[in-house]
């Protein structure tokens, strides 16, 4: 019996680094912060890697992107609900960002 499921280990999105023109392509959850009071929200810090490849291989980010969400989790696992919904955040350099899953 196969119990694995899909989740969300990164996003694709075709950006370049200003400085190098070098393609950023993997973006992965780097940190986050919940906010509960006064107003409540969520920010996440992206790493910007190569390639996925890249990031497997232990190399260095080439930037950083950080998000603020004006929402916080409900409940459940909170790195799969930011990296549902980075992508749908208009203004971000991560909206439109295409989810990349592996069956854990």
């Amino acid at each position: 019996m196969n119990n694995m499921t899909e989740k969300i280990i990164g996003l694709h999105a075709s950006l370049f680094d200003d400085d190098s023109g070098a393609p950023i392509t993997h973006f992965v959850i780097a940190q986050y912060t919940i906010r509960t009071l006064n107003s409540p929200g969520s920010q996440t810090v992206f790493q910007g890697y190569v390639s996925q490849s890249a990031f497997q291989a232990g190399k260095r980010p080439l930037t950083s992107r950080v998000i603020d969400v004006p929402q916080v989790p409900t409940g459940g696992d909170v790195v799969q609900w930011l990296y549902e919904l980075a992508p749908t955040i208009e203004g971000t350099d991560l909206y439109g960002a295409v989810p990349v899953t592996a069956s854990v």
